[in-house]
């Protein structure tokens, strides 16, 4: 595990995630409400991995939420904020 070295917004941007992660959810529910099952499956599956990226932040594993964000769909990968991905590659050995 790395020592973390936070920027100044680190706690702004990992609130932000959690924002895009609950509305994530959102889609989710549009999509079950509107009887379209498969897509509310699908944003669900997406709404668990962005999850576990956020929590590999917690924990400070950084080399594991990278990995796990690296394996994401681009458009569900760009949910994480900017800086906080940029970040995460930085502690990666990116950039």
């Amino acid at each position: 595990m790395t020592k973390i070295n936070t920027y100044k917004n680190f706690s702004l941007d990992k609130k932000r995630f959690i924002i895009a992660i609950a509305n994530w959810q959102g889609e989710c529910d549009k999509a079950a409400g509107q009887g379209d099952m498969e897509m509310a499956a699908q944003y669900e599956e997406d709404v668990k991995d962005l999850t576990d990226v956020f929590n590999a932040i917690e924990f400070e594993d950084f080399e594991t939420a990278f990995d796990l964000a690296e394996a994401l769909d681009t458009l569900v990968r760009d949910q994480i904020p900017v800086r906080l991905y940029n970040f995460l590659a930085k502690e990666n050995g990116y950039h």
